[in-house]
């Protein structure tokens, strides 16, 4: 049985906590607001973003303010090199090699979405790149979206979508796909777990989890189509692919 994944970026394949703290206190000075640490911002973290600035500051921000939060966050970001989990890149090879296909669907900006992943040589393995286009939101307001625009093939395949959030959660149930959540991202692992879904503490493991709970969703309709190739969780380390 092969499969489409849906991975997310922040705090998911792309290794950037220390950044996107660095990012909200940057922000945070401009708005006259005490900066935080990494436990408070695991702690506090909500989408849509700005509900998480109205919390920090205490108060609810006008038009501009947020406009120009919104600015300092992609410009602090922007200086920053992009860093892929040590994971990452050979994941992405070894799940392209076992016929599945992969998209990638985040929340950040479109731009800097799109021009990190290709300086970091890893556009090939993905089918679709979509970021944000619009306003603030969620990943459940976006993702049937990003789903329906996929090659006609990867959609008539089983959907899984790998995250690092409640939000990513909640977007994959909406549309029927099936989520695993990765525990070193922008949440507390415990707050993803007392929430009821899997959750893996590597994205190998995410993979290895979500093929799973795929098989067995087919099993009672399609039996025909619950072969799964192995995946193996803890692979041999392997160089960086070039493609």
């Amino acid at each position: 049985m092969s499969i489409h994944i849906v991975w997310d970026w922040n705090g998911t394949l792309k290794d950037d906590r220390a950044d996107l703290l660095g990012a909200v206190n940057h922000t945070l000075k401009g708005l006259r607001a005490a900066p935080i640490d990494l436990a408070t911002y695991q702690a506090r973290h909500v989408l849509p973003v700005r509900r998480l600035y109205t919390q920090l500051v205490n108060r609810t921000l006008t038009d501009n303010e947020w406009a120009t939060a919104q600015r300092d966050f992609t410009d602090f970001l922007r200086d920053r090199p992009p860093r892929l989990r040590d994971e990452a890149e050979p994941l992405l090879a070894r799940v392209h090699s076992l016929g599945h296909s992969q998209s990638l669907l985040s929340l950040y900006p479109e731009e800097l979405l799109r021009g990190e992943v290709q300086r970091l040589g890893i556009t090939g393995f993905f089918a679709r790149i979509d970021g944000r286009r619009g306003p603030d939101g969620t990943k459940e307001a976006v993702l049937a979206d990003h789903l329906i625009a996929l090659p006609p093939d990867n959609r008539s395949r089983p959907f899984l979508v790998i995250g690092d959030s409640l939000d990513d959660a909640r977007a994959a149930r909406a549309v029927g796909a099936q989520p695993v959540l990765f525990s070193g991202g922008l949440e507390p692992a415990e707050r993803l777990r007392a929430a009821g879904w899997p959750v893996t503490d590597t994205l190998n493991a995410a993979v290895h989890v979500g093929l799973r709970r795929l098989a067995a969703r087919a099993a009672p309709a399609h039996p025909a189509r619950t072969s799964v190739t192995p995946f193996n969780p803890h692979p041999p380390r392997q160089g960086r692919r070039q493609l």
